[in-house]
């Protein structure tokens, strides 16, 4: 039953990023070099990872006094993305077909906003008997997986539907933002 419950956690906590994924892949309508991929989930699965260890040692206490700053940062970092892709995704004269690759600190950025959830996860599991190393190699794998994934699905949802998907994955951003706020403060 641990191993269901362990699934079943590590599933939950890499929806952001695959929908972070999605919309790079949407934006990209094309064709995203499997370097970028590999260093995007790489780095996802790295943020997820540090911040579950993170919130395992932390413990819940300290978690609550840095809660309220964090999810107010991930917010507006994905306010912030997700309203620079809508921009990029208005309609122009000449569209353009290469991926934008992220810079280091976008990277970064985007890796600690979509692994905010895996601290408080960490932070709420720390007292319970869930095996940490389970919980941690589990998540750090379908973080990966989906990341990957997310990449594929994004490029075939872009090529098909072209330049407005990058609109919506703006505005799919825009809307997990909104999401991890009202859930920071107690409303979802």
């Amino acid at each position: 039953m641990i191993f269901v419950s362990v699934v079943l956690i590590a599933l939950s906590l890499c929806m952001d990023n695959l929908a972070v994924t999605v919309a790079a892949g949407c934006a990209a309508r094309g064709h995203v070099p499997w370097r970028d991929e590999l260093k995007a989930s790489s780095a996802f699965a790295l943020a997820h990872f540090i911040m579950l260890s993170v919130g395992w040692l932390l413990g819940i206490e300290v978690g609550k006094l840095l809660h309220a700053y964090a999810v107010w940062v991930s917010f507006g970092v994905l306010i912030w993305i997700g309203g620079h892709m809508i921009w990029e995704g208005r309609p122009k004269t000449e569209p353009e077909e290469t991926f934008r690759s992220w810079d280091i600190k976008s990277l970064v950025l985007l890796a600690v906003a979509t692994s905010i959830d895996a601290w408080l996860v960490g932070m709420g599991l720390a007292p319970t008997q869930m095996p940490w190393g389970l919980m941690a190699a589990t998540m750090v794998v379908f973080v990966f997986i989906t990341s990957w994934i997310g990449f594929y699905f994004g490029m075939w949802l872009g090529k098909k539907f072209g330049q407005r998907m990058e609109m919506v994955g703006g505005v799919v951003l825009i809307l997990l933002g909104v999401k991890l706020l009202l859930e920071g403060l107690g409303i979802w």
